[in-house]
């Protein structure tokens, strides 16, 4: 398949004012192609044929399916089948209902007293469908209340895709699955130790370049194949160019190589564009696509996620920097509690940043159940990180032992307690430069200041009330020194406050009253969150004692704090009193869940936008849970009168207020921080109101050494250790087959984020444990592997086929005897077009570009609209609104960001052709290189000769020279 431009967008203008029609197939030509791929003007279209074979009614054998089918089914229909009817309809039914069994795929076939229950691919016809939507006032199930409309839908879909299923063993309806771990891991090759052999003898001794290129061509003798040619040294540029930076190469550089005869001319390609800036750009969509990246939240009003653009350009960094990928795997991890890896420029803790991926997944502003939506999150969380950094389906065991993979539900809510124990926050991520000396500073100068101050005259406050049937006590700072809260950024540093203490507000001293955490104690415009510990809500009620002004507190309940009115308006509050009080809060609905209170002095400290002023402070010093509103008596101090001194006129007063007046606002973003560890219990079913039993936190028991985490721990830290570790088979297996795949269009495990049962087969195993071993021996470095890849003869092939033969026995390509034609993903494209018009605006990093909305895009939460041609910059800087996504990044197969995507589709429809002829941007593209192209030389012939160069990367052939010519 071909794909990009035919012809000059030039051309394409001028035919269209000449009236010329154009078909979609020629519309649709190649940007990364080389001469002879491009000479029919018709698009070589391949349809590919899915065989579905339908179930007969109580049969056992296996359907073929896809592995989104199969996906799909595991998390939106399982799921739901195993809460809502797996207690009356499976085999663990301890008295089976109308003789249905729903639990397999042969018992759904089969149906019940009723008859079956589907209809393979007739919704309309299927009695579970007509269940389900309460059609029957006689069949309504599931009788307790029906299912949601979005449940109902997937439930048509299902039926509408012939009820995939996975393969199943064949077992009597009635009888229970067998769970035996330590068999699957063993029968499994993904499980095993990396066995990084010597390279294969081969029979054409001289073909070889590199190691890679024995394992390639022994596999190729083997099957009788013969590897094609060397590619044309045009075509070899534009592919290094695309796949390593994403743009096209400029007629110069094309030229440049190509004049270049010595043997090392594209190591010097390589080596170069490895070391350009463009190269994290383009390396960081690859690792976006894993992250479901997105700038917003998604759901009904799309609120924006603040400043996790920052993300991006970390990601952009890492790659640039070559950050070895076992480091990377731990930032993204626990990157909160790792030493602190700073930015070259700009000096932000890079470690820390990286942990914002956690909070990139789509989100809810207001459900109805907020544990069942916490379980959602954590889902996605799981989904993801056991797809992107081990390959495997770990959320497949969220209702019940992994079908086919050797990961246990327990695995599962182990991950669960690890990820639950966590508080998601906005945290500052500036190095220590910005406010070290800055805090130091001011310290220094108020223990100067200090003396001078008149005596302080605080009354000692009643005794607290103690913890009784009625009132239990969360946490008292006086007692615990503040130790069982935690801290994060400048403003609660040395917060607690003592007998001498003072604040400045306005210029003057104000004494603090001792015995408080307090946010304000160097300066009011320092900033920063305190969260306390968890608590289960025992209680109908919450007490808070605290003062201060300007900050926003939050009651977060299973760590929701997407707060929109009218459900959860009362769990968030702003602080605006400065005498000692209590804030109550009502959670009678929300009794038995778990929640913190979390006191965020930032001047951004809301997901949906709303901030705080600048100058805000908060103090806490008490918190408990009772059955009564009444607050716990006796613990209020009242200030004593005193006489407010103006800084400035006191000794060293003018220094301390000049140095306060330069604190700055911290670079704040989404982050993952660490929160009381707690262990979550088993979800039977999948279900949070159907308990089971405890599990401690820990990684996935295939592991060996996968211990429990300690008591005051989350476990985040020893995941990332265990992932990252050199003896953990999957992560460097998983990751160098992604570099594979994108560089030679399909990766040695096909199905790059499933390397379990289901998943495809390696084709190369022992070139893929080379691979990843090779990973591990060059301290994990991405650049390392990437050369290697590029520098091997395997690589640098034709996409021609050597012989027909060949092409014969191998017609995919599967043994790789040539490259494989790819065509250039959306955002290569668009960026290609806008090098060639001359409009790329190559700055890098920053804020988004605001996407350019058509009338078509519609809908709650709809933003502004940007400039059509998004400001001229690379696709990767231009917003990503997940539900205002790009229509042309989506036509040419941007993922949808809810989950892991490691390989792309590659479709080949109408609108792909219709967008590169009739888009607005394409259009306004096109004229700006007609343009171009008319001062590109004196006559017609020199500008199609530099359209061509521009265009494709090398001369129009004598044939192609004469077309477009006449065309003019």
């Amino acid at each position: 398949m071909t794909s990009g431009f035919s012809m000059c967008s030039a051309l394409l203008i001028k035919g269209r004012q000449h009236g010329e029609k154009l078909t979609a197939s020629q519309a649709n030509g190649a940007l990364n192609c080389p001469a002879h791929a491009v000479q029919s003007p018709q698009m070589n279209t391949r349809f590919l044929l899915l065989p579905v074979v339908l179930w007969a009614a109580g049969s056992l054998a296996g359907a073929e399916f896809t592995a989104a089918d199969l996906e799909f089914f595991e998390k939106k229909i399982r799921p739901v089948l195993a809460e809502h009817c797996y207690k009356c309809h499976s085999a663990d039914a301890k008295k089976l209902k109308g003789d249905l069994m729903l639990d397999h795929r042969a018992g759904v076939f089969k149906g019940g007293d009723a008859g079956p229950a589907i209809v393979s691919g007739k919704p309309e016809q299927s009695l579970l469908i007509e269940a389900i939507e309460y059609d029957n006032v006689d069949l309504e199930m599931p009788p307790r209340g029906k299912l949601s409309d979005q449940q109902i839908a997937d439930f048509t879909e299902w039926v509408k895709r012939g009820a995939p299923w996975p393969k199943e063993a064949a077992v009597g309806l009635g009888s229970r699955e067998q769970f035996d771990l330590a068999k699957r891991k063993a029968e499994h090759w993904a499980w095993q130790p990396i066995q990084p052999g010597a390279p294969p003898n081969v029979k054409q001794a001289g073909w070889p370049t590199s190691p890679i290129d024995h394992f390639i061509l022994a596999k190729l003798e083997a099957a009788g194949l013969k590897p094609a040619g060397p590619a044309d040294k045009h075509a070899l540029i534009r592919r290094a160019y695309f796949d390593l930076i994403g743009l096209p190469p400029t007629p110069a550089q094309v030229k440049a190589f190509v004049a270049d005869n010595s043997p090392k001319a594209f190591e010097k390609v390589v080596d170069e564009l490895l070391a350009a800036p463009q190269y994290g750009e383009r390396w960081a969509r690859h690792w976006l696509d894993l992250m479901r990246y997105a700038e917003t939240f998604g759901h009904e009003f799309d609120y924006m996620n603040q400043e996790v653009w920052r993300y991006r350009d970390y990601v952009i960094r890492a790659f640039n920097d070559d950050v070895p990928y076992d480091r990377f795997v731990k930032e993204h991890i626990a990157g909160d509690l790792l030493k602190p890896r700073f930015a070259k420029v700009g000096g932000w803790n890079e470690s820390r940043l990286a942990t914002a991926w956690w909070w990139l997944g789509q989100h809810c502003h207001s459900p109805v159940d907020v544990r069942a939506y916490q379980a959602e999150i954590i889902d996605n969380q799981i989904d993801v990180l056991g797809k992107a950094f081990q390959g495997m389906t770990i959320a497949c065991a969220r209702c019940h032992d992994h079908k086919f993979d050797a990961i246990s539900t327990k695995d599962y809510y182990a991950l669960y307690g690890m990820i639950g124990s966590g508080s998601f926050s906005h945290g500052a991520v500036d190095g220590p430069d910005k406010f070290a000396e800055l805090q130091k500073g001011l310290a220094d100068l108020k223990q100067k200041i200090q003396p001078t101050l008149p005596k302080p005259t605080v009354a000692a406050p009643a005794p607290a009330e103690e913890a009784n049937e009625q009132y239990q006590l969360i946490s008292d700072i006086r007692k615990t020194q503040g130790h069982d809260w935690f801290a994060d950024g400048a403003a609660w540093t040395d917060s607690l406050t003592d007998a001498d203490d003072f604040t400045v507000n306005a210029k003057v001293t104000r004494r603090a009253l001792p015995g408080w955490l307090h946010s304000g104690l160097l300066s009011r415009k320092l900033q920063g969150t305190l969260r306390s510990p968890t608590f289960t809500l025992s209680e109908n009620h919450v007490h808070l004692l605290t003062y201060g002004r300007d900050v926003r507190i939050n009651l977060v309940i299973d760590n929701f704090k997407i707060i929109k009115n009218p459900i959860y308006g009362g769990l968030t509050r702003n602080l605006n009193n400065e005498e000692p009080h209590w804030e109550v809060f009502n959670v009678s609905m929300w009794k038995g869940h778990q929640a913190y209170i979390e006191i965020a002095d930032l001047t951004n400290s809301d997901p949906a936008g709303r901030g705080s002023g600048p100058d805000g402070y908060a103090a806490v010093q008490q918190l408990w849970i009772s059955a009564e509103g009444r607050p716990p008596a006796g613990a209020l101090s009242k200030r004593p009168a005193e006489t407010p001194l103006a800084v400035e006129a006191l000794p060293h007063g003018a220094a301390y207020q000049k140095l306060a007046d330069t604190v700055g606002r911290p670079t704040v973003v989404p982050v993952m921080l660490e929160g009381t560890a707690l262990n979550e219990k088993v979800f039977i079913r999948g279900s949070h109101k159907n308990l089971g039993e405890e599990v401690p936190r820990r990684f996935l028991t295939a592991f060996d050494n996968a211990k429990p985490a300690g008591a005051d721990q989350t476990g985040r830290f020893a995941l990332a250790t265990h992932i990252a570790d050199p003896a953990n088979p999957l992560t460097a297996r998983v990751y160098s087959n992604r570099i594979w795949h994108h560089l030679l269009g399909r990766g040695i495990v096909p199905s790059t984020d499933n390397f379990g049962v289901l998943g495809e087969a390696p084709t190369h195993p022992e070139l893929l444990d080379w691979l990843a071993n090779y990973l591990v021996q060059k301290g994990w470095s991405t650049k390392e592997v990437i050369r290697a890849i590029m520098l091997s003869k395997t690589y640098r092939m034709t996409s021609r086929p050597s012989d027909a033969a060949t092409e014969a026995k191998d017609p995919t390509n599967k043994l790789l005897h040539r490259m494989r034609v790819r065509r250039l993903q959306g955002e290569s494209i668009r960026d290609a077009i806008l090098a060639v018009s001359g409009r790329l605006d190559s700055r890098m990093f920053g804020p988004p570009v605001a996407v350019h909305l058509t009338s078509f895009m519609e809908g709650r939460g709809r933003p502004r609209s940007g400039p059509l041609d998004g400001a001229g910059r690379r696709t990767l800087y231009q917003e990503v609104r997940r539900n205002f996504l790009s229509p042309m990044m989506l036509a040419f197969d941007m993922p949808q960001p809810l989950s892991t995507f490691g390989r792309r589709t590659d479709s080949n429809v109408p609108a792909q052709a219709l967008i590169m002829m009739n888009d607005p941007f394409v259009v306004e593209q096109a004229k700006l290189w007609g343009k171009r192209m008319l001062a590109a030389g004196p006559d017609d012939a020199a500008r199609v000769r530099a359209a061509y160069a521009l265009a494709f990367s090398r001369e129009p052939s004598d044939a192609e020279q004469v077309t477009a010519s006449a065309f003019l």
